[in-house]
């Protein structure tokens, strides 16, 4: 098949905050992405909606470590921002190390992408190897129902581990390709995670009673409960308090059990709840919060919501010193496919920007 493009650049697979990320580092790149919309897991919902609010990702820290040949480097995500004309206005949440971005989380990914336009509604099918350092990549245009055909000699994935493994299964067998098989395949464990927003008109939670304080110069709008149920617990009323006046909302994501247990019937394709799903949602929120009935309830799912056993550690500095980095950055330089995400970096945000960042700084970002 012949190719419809070729580039001499970068081809970025995916504009989530890997995607954007790079694409702030190397404006250059071309970046496609599956969605109608670039953001990822760092996404908002504003339209058809009577406020925004983020489903995936709500805050981020401003500060990491990075740790190579035993020596610690601080970055600082704000700073980083600042360097490359990234203006993003954003507020203390939680505390005074948390923060989340005034126009939404999604503002984040397109305030990084900046210049670069995604082309957006192309899922990366299958890769094929033409020569030695040329690859030939097959999207589908789902807008268009057909196969689009480009080649590029270097090119950077972002998407869950499952996803790509997939797109290998699929691709021609080559020596490349089974080698990234057999190293990723360490990192196929992703959690899922259900979530619901719900919105009130005119009703407001006993703020006292759920031991939160709207008028605190930090208000505090989140809880988080490991391992229940109702894991995680976002007042979106309070976090974006100029879109409400007598009412509320309030977003949750589940636990890793319940996500599970409700997966496959948790909403239609309108993403309204399943019969069940409201059953167990309306005796939650009265048993929860003493809440009526919500005017309105909007349901999504993430399939691969979080990698469980991020190359690079969860928590602490990102620790480069390990053989398994060693083996990527191997990986990387001898088949032309660089592979990022939150499989290598950890799910937090600032884990993602530093750690590319640093990549970038020091030449190992392909």
């Amino acid at each position: 098949m012949n190719p419809n493009y070729c580039y001499q650049v970068p081809v970025v697979v995916g504009a989530g905050v890997s995607g954007a990320t790079v694409a702030m580092l190397k404006p250059e790149v071309v970046v496609y992405d599956k969605g109608r919309m670039p953001g990822g897991r760092l996404s908002s919902k504003l339209r058809n909606a009577p406020s925004s609010f983020d489903f995936g990702a709500t805050m981020f820290s401003d500060l990491m470590k990075v740790r190579l040949l035993g020596k610690e480097t601080n970055y600082s995500i704000s700073e980083i921002w600042k360097s490359y004309s990234v203006n993003v206005a954003f507020k203390p949440i939680y505390d005074n190390t948390h923060f989340y971005p005034e126009n939404g989380m999604a503002n984040l990914v397109s305030s990084m992408l900046g210049n670069v336009k995604p082309i957006q509604s192309h899922t990366l099918k299958n890769l094929k190897l033409t020569d030695e350092k040329t690859w030939n990549l097959n999207f589908w245009i789902s807008p268009d129902k057909k196969i689009k055909t480009i080649t590029a000699k270097s090119i950077i994935l972002t998407l869950p581990i499952p996803q790509i493994l997939e797109i290998f299964h699929s691709s021609e067998k080559n020596q490349n390709l089974k080698r990234w098989f057999d190293f990723l395949k360490n990192y196929n464990d992703y959690r899922k995670t259900l979530v619901s927003y719900f919105y009130w008109d005119e009703w407001k939670p006993n703020w006292k009673k759920l031991s939160l304080d709207p008028n605190l110069p930090i208000p505090v709008t989140t809880t988080l409960n490991r391992g229940e149920d109702w894991e995680y617990q976002s007042w979106e009323s309070l976090k974006y308090p100029k879109d409400f006046h007598n009412g509320s909302a309030l977003l949750v994501q589940f636990g890793a059990i319940f996500s599970e247990t409700y997966f496959e019937d948790w909403m239609d394709e309108k993403k309204n709840p399943s019969l069940k799903a409201k059953e167990i949602l309306m005796e939650g929120l009265k048993n929860i919060f003493d809440a009526p009935e919500p005017d309105l309830i909007w349901q999504h799912r993430w399939k691969y919501a979080q990698a469980q056993i991020p190359l690079l550690g969860r928590e602490g500095s990102l620790n480069l010193d390990t053989e398994e980095f060693e083996e990527w950055k191997k990986l990387c330089k001898e088949t032309g496919i660089t592979i990022l995400g939150d499989w290598l970096f950890g799910a937090k945000i600032e884990r993602i920007v530093g750690g590319i960042s640093f990549l970038s700084h020091n030449n190992l970002l392909h």
